[in-house]
């Protein structure tokens, strides 16, 4: 009897020395994967230093200027110093009343290095800027596979939050967490223009100045821009996805801005339908069969009741579904359009102007 506790005890213990064993390889290996992905992509991030000033218009008609500057974050995307951050590091969403002057930025790389950038485009809807600097053989971020992360996967942010890199030699500053949910939607800022969608969502620390910078997988590779928290909670973050902003990146190097003007080449007024007439949709008047838009399948008599499977009510609210759908002219599109007494899809091609 006594061996058999002996031995029981034994087995216990050796259980026990196993499992401290797998805890201690775990933690060597978060430890392990979080550190080599910070070393991969540290070199390439920046700290983004804005200044300018502004004219402020006083009911009074006075005017006065006032300076303003803020600092964020960024990363290199190409040995020729192309870089991603966020539009709102670059230029803020003033009210009418202010007159904004010549903004001047600035970039420092890790080690301290300072240089003028200039800005290649920007786009306040996505909240994406592309910047400039001169020279060549600049250590950049590589950049994954954001339709890739998985929810619970290891993710770190990079930046410069607080400004705190000018503490540590201009060495990034890191966070970890996980990637606690993906394709967070937010609905348009009426004051910002922003429409924020199909977010990753990470308990990764944020933290003003974080906005801008990366976050990274566990193999260093970009898979968002970190953008904002919600401020009424903790380790509430949100990036943008990188094969999005590496989209609207592209345009941006080609032609400065983000062109979302289209055309349908119709007439539509919202229109009460319905067995009690308590539904909106949008009744076709005209259709102009020579505008740049393909619109064949269209007749006036047409209610528009969605576009891409989300319902609208009005004219706002098509442009908003193009937005959340980054769509530009030459696209196509579907609509759902109530024609006598049935409900039918058609397709239509989206036109310049």
């Amino acid at each position: 009897m006594r061996i058999k506790v002996i031995a029981i005890s034994i087995f216990l213990f050796l259980g026990c020395i196993n499992e401290r064993n797998e805890d201690i390889q775990i933690s060597l290996s978060k430890s392990t994967a979080i550190s080599n992905a910070v070393e991969l992509a540290s070199p390439g991030v920046v700290g983004i230093y804005r200044s300018q000033e502004i004219v402020l218009r006083t009911w009074r008609g006075y005017r006065s200027m006032k300076p303003v500057s803020s600092n964020g974050s960024g990363f290199i995307i190409s040995e020729d110093g192309y870089i991603l951050t966020n539009a709102h590091n670059i230029r803020d969403s003033f009210r009418s009343s202010v007159i904004t002057t010549e903004i001047n930025v600035s970039v420092v790389i890790p080690g301290g290095k300072t240089y003028d950038a200039s800005i290649v485009g920007l786009d306040m809807i996505s909240d994406i800027a592309l910047l400039k600097i001169d020279g060549d053989k600049f250590q950049y971020c590589n950049l994954g596979d954001s339709d890739d992360v998985k929810v619970g996967e290891w993710a770190i942010a990079l930046g410069n939050p607080r400004n705190l890199i000018s503490n540590v030699q201009y060495q990034p500053i890191a966070s970890a967490g996980i990637i606690s949910a993906i394709n967070a939607d937010f609905n348009l800022d009426s004051q910002s223009g922003k429409l924020l969608d199909n977010m990753i969502q990470t308990d990764a620390s944020l933290n003003p100045g974080n906005s801008g910078g990366p976050l990274i997988d566990s193999n260093g590779s970009v898979i968002g821009i970190n953008t904002f928290t919600k401020s009424d909670s903790e380790n509430l973050g949100f990036a943008i996805p990188i094969n999005f902003a590496k989209k609207i990146a592209n345009e941006l190097k080609l032609k400065g801005a983000i062109d979302r003007r289209v055309s349908f080449g119709l007439n539509a007024r919202q229109y009460l339908y319905g067995p009690d007439k308590d539904q909106i949709g949008l009744f076709i008047d005209k259709v102009d069969y020579n505008d740049s838009a393909r619109n064949e399948e269209l007749f006036r008599g047409d209610i528009i009741v969605a576009v891409e499977g989300y319902k609208i009510e009005s004219l706002e609210e098509i442009k908003i579904v193009l937005i959340k759908l980054d769509a530009r002219s030459g696209d196509d599109i579907e609509l759902t359009v109530l024609r006598e007494d049935s409900f039918e899809n058609v397709k239509m091609t989206l036109g310049e102007i």
